[in-house]
């Protein structure tokens, strides 16, 4: 049980934690008001540039100096409570995942996200879940899988079968939102060894989030996650226009090359999620 836990846990993960919020940074923000929806816009826009950096250090440090600025009183007195705790979940995740990426042993890591955690945690406790904002409630979802490999199992469990519930619903209400299916589409493949049906559901979510991909980013990823299933099916053809359709949406960017090198001998990254030395050491020749 100890080592399904583990990889149950590290499937939750979801070390594309950085990517799946990249995507349509209009969608859900209806409930921000116009001086927050730029920020989210510039969110997005920092983030994919410190993909631009040339190593995953150098990439947090840019956006620690960025999430500072957010942080200023100035800004802060001037968006809702709910704005700051969805702009610290999506920058604080980003950054622990460059130094997970860096170092998963590295000191301090866990607390850095678990802090984030306890501070959703207090406020689904004093506020109706079903009355926040839809993207206060993904980010809480995308922050609380990477915090999950530090939780006992069940209390892992008990959050994934909550995050289950809203994503089912939130594919039923919003069906041309692709932040939604980016985001169902990892759920479901990352807990498809324990319910049954999942990995088919969630190749068909990632079908539909290519069709109703609205922007580059949305395209790049989802066609990105894609590729990884039909990988693991050994179907190349449709690999290679997925990688194709998603190098045209995003050009040259560092982290496809590191995707096609991992790909290139045969591992997806969803393996990548579960053995993240191991898969460098036989990729790069080294763990870093």
């Amino acid at each position: 049980m100890a080592k399904n836990k583990g990889r149950l846990a590290t499937r939750l993960l979801i070390v594309f934690a950085a990517l799946c919020f990249f995507c349509g940074a209009n969608s859900f923000a209806g409930e921000f008001n116009e001086y927050e929806k730029a920020l989210l816009m510039q969110i997005y826009e920092k983030r994919a540039q410190s993909r631009q950096e040339p190593d995953y250090l150098a990439s947090q440090r840019f956006l620690e100096a960025y999430h500072q600025k957010i942080l200023s009183d100035e800004i802060q007195s001037k968006i809702s409570d709910e704005a700051k705790i969805t702009f610290d979940n999506l920058l604080t995740l980003e950054r622990w995942q460059y130094l997970w990426e860096t170092d998963s042993q590295m000191e301090g890591l866990r607390q850095m996200i678990w802090t984030q955690y306890e501070r959703i945690m207090d406020w689904n406790a004093e506020h109706p879940f079903d009355e926040q904002n839809a993207y206060l409630k993904l980010s809480s979802f995308d922050l609380i899988n990477s915090t999950m490999q530090y939780m006992p199992r069940g209390q892992m469990i008990k959050l994934g079968f909550q995050e289950k519930k809203v994503y089912d619903k939130l594919l039923e209400t919003d069906q041309d939102n692709c932040i939604v299916y980016l985001n169902a589409g990892q759920f479901y493949y990352n807990v498809s060894e324990v319910l049954s049906g999942a990995k088919p559901k969630a190749k068909r979510i990632y079908e539909r989030a290519i069709q109703i991909a609205s922007n580059d980013f949305e395209k790049y990823f989802a066609n990105i996650f894609m590729a990884q299933m039909l990988l693991e099916e050994k179907d190349a053809d449709g690999y290679n226009k997925c990688i194709a359709d998603a190098e045209s949406a995003i050009p040259n960017t560092p982290y496809m090359e590191f995707v096609k090198a991992v790909n290139a001998k045969g591992i997806t990254l969803y393996e990548y999620a579960l053995h993240p030395i191991k898969v460098k050491q036989k990729v790069f020749g080294s763990a870093k």
